[in-house]
């Protein structure tokens, strides 16, 4: 009777123990404690474990509140449709340009696959509009890690953008601002499909004078999944690859939270990209592993 007794506990312990099994296979990473950052508190984390973009992090469209006021006025938005195109695979975000997605008048045309954690949108005049934020923040730690890829025309984009729209890159009349304007924009990086082969990134300030920045690679960044992560503090920005300090920045920088915003696109700025490669095999993807942003935890 009590070797019966046993046997029943021993198979109810194993039931017990295949039941946890499972549904650790079924949450999966979700359960995966994020590695601790000494000083840092986590205040942002996607790690791309749900089958779907999650809606409470993100929008899914490139700068929509903007496409919809230049269309207001009348001036081109540059983009045909501004909705992003998308997988997740195991954990993978891969922003995605096909051969008819996104949408476009034939697969070589200008397009752009795009997330971003905030948005607006104008009411009668540009002094009433409402900022959806989902996620904004002044100062602290962004990082990333992606891999991103290669091809003329092509350009995978990593920026912070204030969120307040009369305080972004285009005037209320649809012009580009410049220089001295006030206006400052951190583009962490941004990846020409046609420098990964000579291993060039480039990072810039928008718009200072001295915030742009060619960094030389000791890899092509569309063969392998790298951590890119820059560190952002009153009047100083510092860049990091891999867990190495590469560069820094002392000037200008913004004065108010900013949103994230990770885009592929293709024939962006034709002069810059480079012409769109007619024969490049699709789709061709910008492949995410996470985004994760920290604040110091005394502020």
């Amino acid at each position: 009777m009590l070797e019966r007794a046993m046997l029943l506990r021993l198979n109810l312990v194993k039931v017990i123990g295949c039941i946890f099994f499972l549904c650790s296979i079924i949450l999966g990473a979700d359960n995966t404690p994020i590695p601790a950052k000494q000083g840092w508190r986590l205040t942002f984390s996607d790690e791309f474990n749900r089958p779907v973009l999650n809606d409470m992090y993100w929008y899914s469209a490139y700068r929509s509140g903007r496409k919809e006021y230049f269309k207001r006025i009348g001036k081109e938005s540059r983009w045909y449709d501004s909705n992003a195109c998308y997988v997740i695979e195991k954990g993978i975000l891969k922003l995605r340009i096909s051969e008819t997605m996104p949408l476009r008048t034939d697969k070589g045309a200008r397009c752009v696959s795009s997330i971003q954690t905030s948005d607006h949108r104008f009411g009668g005049t540009t002094k009433e509009f409402q900022v959806l934020d989902k996620f904004a923040q002044k100062y602290g730690w962004f990082e990333i890690r992606c891999r991103m890829p290669k091809g003329s025309g092509l350009h995978s984009a990593f920026w912070l953008l204030q969120t307040d729209p009369t305080k972004q890159e285009y005037a209320e009349d649809g012009r580009r601002r410049t220089v001295g304007e006030g206006i400052v924009e951190i583009d962490i990086f941004e990846q020409l499909g046609k420098k990964c082969e000579s291993k060039i990134i480039d990072f810039n300030v928008h718009f200072t004078k001295t915030g742009a920045y060619e960094y030389k690679m000791a890899f092509d960044p569309s063969e392998d999944f790298h951590v890119w992560a820059l560190e952002w503090s009153e009047g100083k920005l510092i860049w990091y690859l891999d867990g190495e300090k590469i560069r820094a920045y002392e000037g200008d920088t913004p004065k108010e939270k900013m949103f994230i915003l990770l885009g592929l696109y293709q024939g962006a700025v034709p002069g810059w990209v480079g012409p769109t490669d007619p024969n490049m095999p699709y789709p061709r993807d910008y492949e995410i592993d996470y985004v994760r942003v920290y604040a110091r935890c005394d502020k």
